[in-house]
């Protein structure tokens, strides 16, 4: 299993540093940036690189919320699907219902608005301690 994270443009400098720190530690997890211009197309251009064989999670506050240790769970399920995990993150405009309805599932990292930039930064995080969590990996105390 890969888990692809597709964001739109470019991070602040500091957030990208620490993503490089969790695609270290986990090389089945990449960046892909789909260009901003033109904005209309963004979404469907996301959805295009993912393509149908992937399974596909949208960042949106009305998506599932989970503890540590569910993300761990779903992190396993995810795992025995055998498809590319690909999760999605917007930007300051959200995705529309219709976005939403061509995921095969939708994940709030939060009840709290979080800035696009610093969510790819959660995701990365959080990734990680639910990988730790299903191998055992001393990184989540709980």
């Amino acid at each position: 299993m890969k888990l692809k994270l597709f964001v739109f443009g470019k991070a602040p400098k500091w957030i990208d540093i620490g993503i490089a720190e969790y695609l270290k530690r986990m090389p089945e997890l990449s960046v892909e940036v789909v260009a901003n211009n033109p904005s209309k197309t963004r979404v469907e251009r996301m959805f295009q690189m993912i393509g149908n064989r992937s399974f596909s999670i949208v960042l949106d506050k009305s998506g599932n919320s989970w503890t540590s240790e569910e993300l761990a769970n779903q992190y396993a399920h995810w795992r025995s699907l055998g498809q590319d995990i690909c999760l999605l993150v917007g930007d300051d405009k959200g995705f529309s219902q219709s976005d939403l309805a061509r995921a095969n599932e939708t994940w709030a990292l939060s009840n709290l608005t979080f800035p696009h930039a610093i969510a790819r930064l959660i995701v990365c995080e959080q990734l990680y301690r639910a990988k730790s969590i299903y191998t055992g990996h001393a990184y989540h105390r709980s």
